[in-house]
């Protein structure tokens, strides 16, 4: 069949519209939002950085404390400070970007698909007495909404804990919005989660691909040159791979204690622990990146 650009073009826009529906419903439901705030902690939902893994001297912490150290890893790496201007892509319940403008005094924009985690992220810096610093708005990192748009090119920083995972088939256009957003110079300061270059196995898959609604996701070197296609120059590239496997072995016994079930009735515990052997095998990993718009 003979497809015209046009129609091509609409099949797309469909495909991407379908993808960001399944992640605002997942991410928007009453069982996600219990299994996170038990098992992950309260306002974070993404990977942590567990010090000891790098240097043994370090005390042991646990998942909660650990994103919160990913948070600290990636203000101190990406030099935000005070005077900064930092845009969130896929700012969650907003407390990584609150922490941001607690610890540096940076302004902060999030962005985010589900209403339900924006309302609580802006209620979230109200009640910290942030909300002159932290804002939160409804709407998509693939083509940002209007209260972000009206802001291009006033960025000094463009921030992701792994939310672009989600939409790794529309990557080109996440990095676009990205780079529009920055001022020269500005930087990518962007932990995601990563697949393999390599093939993909049907247990990552079943566990992990059905589970978190991924139709595509990057190996680390895939990604890079995506990266650099856009118009970025990587100045730091971390892999925390081993991190994210500690982390899903973590979350795999929490969620062990509760019997959280997962959209299809699986036991979440179960798809922990596979994501945690996956991990292990190099079929899924996680980065740190930071890159400078040339």
């Amino acid at each position: 069949v003979i497809q015209t650009r046009t129609q091509r073009a609409a099949i797309f826009v469909t495909m991407k519209q379908d993808v960001e529906g399944k992640v605002g419903t997942y991410y928007s439901s009453d069982n996600t939002g219990n299994a996170y705030k038990t098992c992950w902690g309260d306002g974070n939902i993404h990977f942590g950085y567990f010090p000891h893994m790098e240097h043994s001297s370090k005390p042991k912490i646990g998942f909660e404390k650990a994103a919160e150290a990913m948070t600290d890893l990636m203000i101190e790496t990406g030099e935000i400070s005070k005077g900064s201007k930092v845009l969130d892509l896929g700012s969650g319940y907003g407390k990584p970007a609150c922490d941001v403008a607690a610890k540096s005094q940076a302004e902060v924009w999030g962005v985010d698909l589900s209403g339900r985690q924006v309302d609580a992220a802006n209620a979230r810096a109200k009640k910290l007495g942030l909300d002159n610093l932290a804002h939160f708005v409804k709407g998509s990192f693939t083509d940002l909404p209007k209260e972000i748009l009206e802001q291009e090119a006033t960025f000094t920083h463009a921030w992701a804990q792994v939310s672009w995972c989600h939409a790794h088939s529309n990557i080109d256009d996440i990095l676009k919005e990205a780079f529009k957003s920055l001022k020269k110079g500005g930087k990518l300061v962007v932990n995601d989660f990563l697949g393999t270059d390599e093939k993909v196995s049907d247990n990552t898959k079943e566990h992990v691909w059905k589970r978190l609604h991924f139709n595509a996701l990057l190996g680390p070197n895939a990604w890079k040159k995506k990266v650099e296609q856009a118009g970025f120059e990587i100045k730091k590239y971390m892999d925390l791979s081993k991190h994210l496997n500690h982390g899903y072995a973590l979350l795999a016994e929490e969620a062990d204690k509760h019997k959280f079930k997962s959209e299809d009735g699986a036991l979440l515990a179960d798809n922990y622990r596979v994501s945690s052997e996956v991990c292990g095998q190099g079929q899924i990993g996680m980065n740190l990146c930071i890159a400078i718009k040339s």
